[in-house]
Order: structure tokens, then sequence, then C-alpha cells
């Protein structure tokens, strides 16, 4: 496609997205065609008659679903009348942040094809639809991926300084864990050896990384001479990184009905959550208390339920920073629950040299790490030395640190995350825990770090509520670690 033409296009986006339109962009070119569905300016989703651009076709080539299974949820979506990422969601073939992973990789994809083979603005029409797993992609996000797709190599210069640009806010944009590395270098002037040196990165990644910032406006450069850069390089800093301007905020995220404290902050379950905060801050005037596991003896207690929506309830205190850590290596729900990708997180930040912060996503005041995936041997992960390096790196960085950990039984995963803690929080399900892993957990705990225990799957009280406290289910409607398929990232870093 020409670069008019594709200019021509892009503008048109634009358009659409500043003025928050809600409608379809078709686009066509021969016999093919590709709609793009807005919603108040964002990219929902795009659709074409590009058989393998398809999201079914999209799905079975990406390897996340195979050919038999999408062909039963196809079958499933015509007599349903439903979507095809609705349906492969029912099926259990993919969670509903997964779908929407691969909507915006396909919607992605399908626009590079439309800039790429001569397509044409056809028409809008203004019109309203809505989806199951919405890509909402911005035309800041668009770009950034245009921009990975062919990434131009940044030319080196010993007498340059680069930074981001003063007040540019990074943080409504998703980028890789070595973008982030790269742009925490970069939020003061700094040379390119000197990056290459603090990211530990090598010269041609970095290279390509500025290449894709260049392009997007995100970073200035200014030539300088040897006596001005000996003066530059000698202030540079290290200030508190800028969380607020550079942690990715998830802006897709499909929350679970089940985080209640989120959903709904004046309901009844809210308040105990909210009863259960001040509890534990009365604790910490008696002692400091900032690192928090949340654990059970059993699984399917509803620690992780609990973890998440007390991790809410914290976030909403003005002022608080707040982070959860899914610590749960073996059977992680962090990104289920909060219907976000499962990396990159803890996993990725041990197999790593790059710092912590870049494994880190945002949901509004809501820090979090995710597990990152499944490990076969999470005893060794967690009594690494990074893992105790990370938890230090929280206790600098935020106020309140909550670590969904692992039940007791039958494993000691949940003993070395409680160790690196200031207080345990033990979670037992009415009518479902037993007594012999209770008392067996209680017995392998130390009590000096028991700051309580959480009964759930307790009746509320008539007229105090019209929700009950049967919904946490640890682990529950999970697919096993052999049915789970990920959605694979292209990464235009990874050669």
């Amino acid at each position: 496609m020409s670069a008019p033409a594709a200019q021509i296009l892009l503008n048109e986006i634009k358009r659409l997205n500043e003025d928050g339109q809600n409608g379809v962009l078709a686009l066509s070119h021969n016999h093919e065609r590709v709609d793009v569905f807005f919603r108040e300016g964002m990219i929902e989703a795009v659709s074409s008659n590009i058989q393998e651009h398809r999201l079914g076709r999209y799905l079975v080539k990406d390897g996340s679903v195979n050919a038999r299974d999408l062909d039963i949820a196809e079958t499933d979506a015509k007599k349903l009348k439903i979507l095809i990422g609705d349906a492969v969601a029912r099926h259990g073939l993919l969670f509903q942040a997964e779908v929407g992973a691969a909507v915006r990789c396909q919607a992605v994809d399908l626009l590079e094809h439309a800039f790429k083979n001569g397509f044409f603005v056809e028409s809008f029409t203004n019109s309203l639809r809505s989806f199951f797993a919405p890509a909402r992609i911005t035309f800041a996000h668009l770009l950034l991926e245009l921009s990975r797709s062919n990434p131009v190599l940044f030319e080196e210069d010993a007498g340059l300084c680069i930074s981001v640009i003063e007040g540019f806010d990074l943080s409504p944009l998703p980028w890789y864990p070595e973008e982030l590395s790269v742009l925490a270098e970069l939020m003061q002037p700094n040379t390119f050896e000197a990056v290459v040196k603090a990211t530990s990165l090598d010269a041609t990644t970095v290279r390509r990384i500025f290449g894709v910032l260049q392009r997007l406006r995100v970073i200035t450069t200014k030539k300088v001479d040897e006596s001005e850069m000996a003066n530059t390089t000698s202030v540079l800093k290290k200030d508190p990184l800028a969380f607020e301007h550079l942690i990715p905020v998830v802006r897709n995220a499909v929350l679970n009905e089940r985080l209640e404290v989120a959903k709904s902050s004046a309901s009844f379950t809210s308040e105990q959550f909210k009863n259960l905060k001040v509890q534990i801050s009365e604790a910490n005037s008696e002692s400091a208390l900032k690192v928090l596991t949340v654990s059970s003896p059993e699984p399917q207690d509803g620690k992780s339920l609990i973890s998440a929506n007390l991790a809410f309830s914290f976030a909403m205190d003005p002022g608080r920073r707040v982070i959860i850590v899914d610590c749960d290596l073996r059977s992680p729900s962090l990104e289920k629950y909060l219907g976000v990708t499962s990396d990159p997180g803890v996993l990725q930040y041990m197999e790593n040299s790059l710092g912590p912060f870049c494994y880190m996503r945002r949901f509004e005041n809501l820090y979090f790490m995710t597990a990152g995936g499944t490990a076969s041997n999470p005893i060794e992960i967690l009594t690494m030395h990074k893992m105790k390096q990370l938890i230090d790196y929280l206790r600098k960085e935020f106020d309140t640190i909550i670590l969904d950990a692992p039940p007791y039984s039958p494993i000691s995963d949940a003993r070395i995350v409680t160790g690196m803690s200031d207080g345990l929080i033990m979670v037992l399900r009415r009518g479902k825990t037993s007594y012999t892993s209770t008392d067996r957990a209680f017995k392998s705990i130390d009590p000096k770090k028991l700051l309580g225990v959480v009964l759930n799957d307790v009746k509320a009280m008539m007229f105090h509520t019209y929700h009950e406290f049967d919904y946490y289910n640890y682990g529950s409607n999970r697919r096993s670690n052999s049915e789970k398929r990920k959605i694979a990232n292209k990464n235009y870093l990874k050669t």
C-alpha cells in the first residue's frame, strides 16, 4: 500500500478515536473486506471475510485451540447465535481474558493486512455492537503495534542524550518488560551506552526499542559536547520510579463477578472486607505489617478471592500504594479473577535480569503481579534469593503487599511464602475445611505471624444482605494444567 493511502486510512482511524465515535468502518480491497468496530473511539473488534483471518481459524493457526474443539464450538455458536469467542470460553477452551488477547492480536494483524494490501475506506456506519471479549485498542496502542511490526534500528551516537518527553504518560500502553526497562532509564536524560549497561539488554535489542520509541515520538534527543555529557551523566538519577506514569494500566480487564469489592463497593460483602482491613490496620498500629500472606489449610477454601477482594479494599484508601502478588505457582488464579493474561508475572521476573517493575501491571489503583504461569519446581523458585529480593523491593515501593500463597496442605510452598511476610491470614471454609488439615496447618505456622482467621462460606444474616458468601471457590471450574493453552504473543524483540 502506498504511503499516502496508508496515511489516509491511519488518519481516519485517528479521527474516529479522537471523536469517540461508535460504529463500523468498512474497508475493502478487490473481493476482500475488513470491518473495524468502534465503541467510544476504541477499536472493539476487527472482522473479515478472509478465511485465514477469521477468529476461529486464527485460534487454530496460533495453536490456542485445536481444529476439532473449534468445530464443536462453532456448531454451538451457530445454534445459540453467539460469537465464536463466547462459545470457545463456554467450552472451557480459553478464559475470557485469553479470548480478549486473541481478539487483540487478530485485530492488529487484520489492520496490518489492510495497510499493506491497498485497502481503502468504503464507508462508516454509526451503530453500536457488544462483544464478548472486546479488544479495546486505542489509536496510540495501534501505532505501537504497527511500529513494533516493522522496527527501525536507532542510530547510535555517543554525543546524544535521550529522554522521555516531559509529561508523557506511558501507562495507557501495553509495554513489553524489555521496553519498560529501557523507559525507566529514560525518565531522565541518559545515553545509549548507559541504558545498555543499566538494563543488561544487548545493544541490538535496545536499538530496536529506541527505534519504536522514536517513531512513536515518546523520546527526545539532544546533542551535547563532552563536558556537558560528563555533567549530565554525573547527575543521572536514581529518583524513585514514577509508577503512575510507567506501569501499564490494563483497560480491557474483565473482572470476575465474585470480586465484590471492585464490582459493588457499597455491598454488604464489600463492607465485610472493609471491616477486615480496619482490623488489620489496628494490628498494624502495634507492629509493622507491610507484607501480608493469605493462605488456607486446603485447596478450594477461597483464599485467592479473599486475597483479591482484600487487595481492592486496601487500594481504595487515598494515597495508599497496594500490590497483590500471585505466589501460587502450582495453580495460579489471579489472572482468572482480574481477567488478564497470565504473563508477564513472577515466573518471567525470576527467569530474566530485568527489574521487578517490568513485570507489574495495574488495574485502576491496584498494582498486581500474576504468577506468570505454572512451574514444575515451585519450591526451588520460591526459595531463590531473587524471590527475597523481590519482596524487599516491594517493601520500599508499596504501602501494602498481599501475597496470595498456595494452601498449606499437602505442600510446603505456603510456609516459604509466609516466611517472607509480616503476617498471615488463614482462610477456613465452613463445612469444607477438614479439622485434620486445619490442625496440621496451624501446627506448621509461626504463631507470632498469625493475624487471624477468616471464616469463609458463611451464610449472611437476614436483612443484612441479598448475598451469600458461598461463591469463594479456590480453583473451581478451572481447567487442568494439561488442558491449559496459552495465546502466543508476537514480540519483535524475540529473534
